[in-house]
């Protein structure tokens, strides 16, 4: 049974904490203690814990003792992470469950990297709490992995397959603190497509639409071979690009590139290859003038070719197995979802003010 403790200072913080349960994941509950010794005594007296959940602010309500926290879900993390760093406290993953204008403040504010996930406690739905409760699991049992096993093993993969300057930089942090590598690893590993790829892009690059397709589990199971299984995999489902290539050329049997076809034309290959006929190719987004997808718009999550995006901004210092991420025109023009893509490079504001004045409503 796995331990995570949450802490909040709302009247009844269980209540929806406790979804997150299961029977192999425990959550213990508390509120804020009257003090910030006390509440660190709390982590000192306990025995091994393997998360930790925080909500940000924990001042709004008063205690059990009727006192008001005077310490926020940041400075437990950062007070925990340099303890982790020193060695006094065992590593283990921190959580951060609060508002979602909170969560944005923490974002600009650069708290961000003290926390492996940030989930917004206001708008998770139901079927939400299975994704994360995954993740969570993950976090846990990675955490222990990256503590003990050896590179090769923690990715579960012949390194020589892999990109060298990726290898590089792992091997430049295995030193570092067990919670300075998780946060590479999800942050510049698996939460940025290049080396893997998630089932949105997958899905893009294969010509799938997989939401209208009753033959795209069939199409997964194929593909098993191209899976990515080592840390953190149980929850973030990856794709290695690289084995999808490879399987590509050898279960499809085609000599021709994927990337260089159209998205009918892959599926027709596929549909041939695997005898698979319950699949249909995805269609173009409006105002787009090709349907060789490679990558998703951030806005709508629907697939696209780079060409028919617009670069999103901060971008600039990516890996070099790192993609760039993009923005349809349609959405970019509607300033559809602007909240999830924010704002658009510097160099693709000259393209985006030709395309306003290109698609302006004629009167």
């Amino acid at each position: 049974m796995l331990k995570f403790i949450y802490i909040d200072d709302d009247v009844d913080p269980s209540k929806k904490i406790k979804w997150f349960e299961d029977n192999v994941f425990k959550i213990e509950v508390y509120r804020p203690k009257d003090s910030w010794e006390l509440q660190f005594d709390c982590f000192s007296n306990q025995r091994k814990i393997d998360g930790l959940i925080l909500d940000l602010k924990l001042d709004d309500f008063p205690n059990e003792n009727g006192k008001r926290a005077k310490f926020r879900g940041t400075s437990i993390a950062q007070e925990i992470r340099t303890r982790q760093k020193e060695g006094v406290l065992d590593s283990f993953p921190i959580v951060l469950f609060s508002a979602n204008e909170n969560i944005e403040k923490l974002m600009e504010n650069s708290g961000r990297d003290l926390f492996d996930i940030c989930i917004d406690k206001n708008s998770i739905e139901d079927e939400d709490f299975p994704e994360y409760r995954r993740q969570m699991l993950a976090l846990a049992n990675g955490y222990n992995r990256l503590g003990t096993e050896t590179i090769e093993s923690i990715f579960n993969v012949n390194l020589s397959n892999v990109d060298s300057r990726f290898v590089s930089e792992i091997e430049s942090i295995r030193e570092q603190p067990v919670h300075v590598k998780a946060r590479f690893i999800l942050d510049e590993f698996i939460n940025k497509q290049g080396l893997l790829i998630n089932e949105e892009v997958l899905a893009a690059r294969l010509g799938v639409d997989r939401e209208k397709s009753n033959d795209w589990n069939s199409v997964l199971e194929q593909l098993k071979v191209a899976r990515y299984n080592g840390v953190f995999a149980s929850g973030w489902n990856r794709w290695w690009m690289s084995m999808v290539e490879k399987w590509w050329k050898n279960a499809i049997n085609s000599d021709v590139r994927v990337r260089s076809i159209s998205a009918s034309d892959r599926v027709t290959l596929i549909k041939e290859a695997l005898h698979l006929s319950g699949l249909i190719a995805a269609n173009r987004l409006d105002k787009a003038d090709s349907d060789e997808f490679w990558t998703v718009c951030k806005a709508l999550n629907k697939p696209i070719d780079t060409i028919d995006g617009l670069l999103i901004e901060g971008q600039d210092n990516l890996y070099p197995w790192q993609e760039s991420e993009y923005v349809s025109i349609e959405a970019a023009l509607n300033r559809t979802n602007i909240d999830v893509w924010k704002r658009l490079a510097d160099i693709e504001k000259e393209r985006y003010n030709d395309l306003k004045i290109f698609y302006k409503p004629q009167k």
